[in-house]
């Protein structure tokens, strides 16, 4: 049983040439590499033999989203921010940000909840004084 599991899980070099990298679905590639800066050739001060260029060449994994390789003059670095996960891997879950939402409406005017004086309110109808004119009436009659 082993031995089947270890046949299906094969040992691949770590450290090869990118065209050796297996490609991604749907690319040819699994790398893209881009120069950039000044690609305008020199010629060396001091009168020494060849040409000098300030371009940079910048590589980009696509299988491990943030690794970068920068190279120029022979000289290197590598460096990868990212999350750890491979693209197409199932944990590999990016959310779309949230709908951008619509501006709220404009809420009216309202009165003041805590007014610094009390509002005036219409004096009460003096129902007394109507008792006594239906008494009177009454009298009267």
């Amino acid at each position: 049983m082993a031995s089947k599991e270890a046949e299906g899980d094969t040992q691949v070099e770590r450290l090869r040439a990118i065209n050796e990298h297996t490609p991604m679905p749907g690319m040819e590639t699994a790398w893209v590499s881009k120069i950039v800066g000044d690609l305008q050739q020199y010629n060396q001060a001091g009168g020494k033999e060849g040409t000098l260029t300030y371009a940079v060449n910048v590589i980009k994994s696509l299988r491990w989203p943030g690794a970068i390789t920068v190279q120029k003059g022979g000289k290197f670095c590598s460096i990868y921010c990212g999350h750890g996960i491979k693209t197409g891997d199932a944990s590999m879950n990016p959310t779309e940000p949230p709908e951008v939402q619509r501006d709220p409406e404009d809420q009216s005017e309202m009165p003041e909840p805590t007014p610094l004086h009390a509002p005036q309110e219409p004096p009460e109808p003096d129902t007394d004084v109507e008792k006594k004119e239906d008494d009177e009436d009454e009298e009267d009659n």
